[in-house]
């Protein structure tokens, strides 16, 4: 089998082996700076995941440092431009860029029909026309609204850590033609023997690629274009998904007055009460049950699920458990759950036992624990 060999242009293969001198730099102040809201392997916490495929600001080089420069308004994330000279800064936009493996820079630009009728679609044809739509899709991957109509044009840049064999697998839908650094490496249409077809299988190096799709399906409720970038060791990376908008991860911490939070939490009963306190605590209250059934210090509750699932994985507490916080504390048997109420920096759980009205109370005690009553 013959494998068409690709390697990074000589001008990205430049720039990585000068960005390679103070990706070391970057990889320091990052572990002194950026580590406590990102995490220290980039996998997120208080500020989303530097190493997954979504990127609300953008993934380009220039997107990176200017979130690095002004700081994103209404978040934690401040303005390092007046903290850290530019050379820092850089380095710090090229060690997370160092990090980088699949599609990055994603943008979905939609082609009216008629133009391509009958032809080949090839790179050149596009050229002249212009675009319907333009769109940056912070998921990097590709996906249509509902109903709409066109042929898609995508460009993406490729970062490649696991050098050997690749090729693409793509769902025998529409027609499908796929270029890497200019280079044709697939072309299907469902419509055609497959003697006209070409996929590629293509050797890789470490460095970032130009890659670019074109694909025509009929207009349908949804999209059904399918496709992956293969690994010879099995690892895929789509090209496909959906929307993620409006799945921003967000991180609940205390604040000066307690919350009460309704959340999945893997172990826990589905009606549980997680009583949030100022001084950082979450207690747990089973209000079937009448009873605490778990507490933790120095905690807050985690929504930033793994990116395919982002709005369907269980949140999750964050936080030190604290030892023997079970408590049985009001007679369930006899009890009716009403309603919550957070009053101040306590949580009021009221219940009707008996004909009558009877609130649990939950408060902070010191800086790592919590206080149960009944009122």
């Amino acid at each position: 089998m013959k494998i068409l060999q690709l390697l990074p242009s000589l001008l990205l293969s430049m720039l990585v082996s000068v960005a390679t001198a103070d990706v070391e730099r970057g990889k320091t102040l990052y572990a002194q700076v950026c580590f406590n809201c990102h995490g220290p392997a980039l996998d997120g916490g208080q500020g989303p995941a530097l190493n997954d495929r979504y990127w609300q600001h953008g993934s380009s080089p220039e997107a990176i440092l200017k979130v690095i420069d002004k700081g994103v308004p209404g978040s934690p994330m401040i303005a390092y431009e007046s903290v850290f000279p530019e050379a820092d800064r850089i380095a710090m936009r090229n060690f997370i860029l160092s990090a980088q493996e699949g599609f990055r820079e994603t943008v979905r630009a939609v082609y009216p029909r008629a133009p391509f009728q009958g032809k080949r679609l090839t790179s050149e044809l596009f050229d002249p026309v212009k675009p319907e739509s333009q769109t940056a899709l912070p998921e990097n991957w590709y996906y249509f609204e509902r109903n709409q109509d066109g042929v898609l044009r995508g460009t993406s840049k490729l970062h490649i850590k696991q050098p050997g064999n690749y090729h693409f697998t793509i769902r025998p839908i529409g027609r499908t033609t796929i270029y890497l650094d200019g280079k044709e490496v697939h072309y299907s249409d469902a419509k055609t023997t497959k003697r006209t077809h070409r996929n590629e299988t293509f050797e890789l190096a470490p460095g970032v690629y130009d890659f670019e799709i074109l694909h025509e399906e009929k207009t349908a409720h949804r999209y059904r274009f399918n496709g992956f970038l293969v690994h010879e060791g099995g690892r895929k990376w789509p090209l496909h998904g959906r929307s993620l908008q409006g799945n921003i991860p967000v991180i609940i911490k205390a604040g000066p007055e307690a919350k009460v939070v309704r959340k999945w939490i893997a172990g826990l009963p589905p009606r549980t009460l997680l009583c949030l306190l100022p001084n950082h605590v979450i207690v747990a209250y089973d209000v079937e049950q009448g009873a605490v059934i778990r507490a933790w210090h120095s905690a807050e509750i985690n929504q930033t699920p793994s990116l395919p699932d982002r709005s369907t994985k269980p949140s999750e507490i964050r936080g030190e458990p604290i030892q023997d916080a079970e408590a049985q504390v009001s007679d369930s048997e006899r009890s009716r759950f009403l309603r919550y109420e957070s009053r101040g920096d306590q949580v009021h759980i009221v219940s009707l036992t008996s004909g009558k009205e009877q609130a649990v109370v939950i408060a902070p005690d010191g800086a790592q624990s919590f206080t149960v009553s009944l009122n």
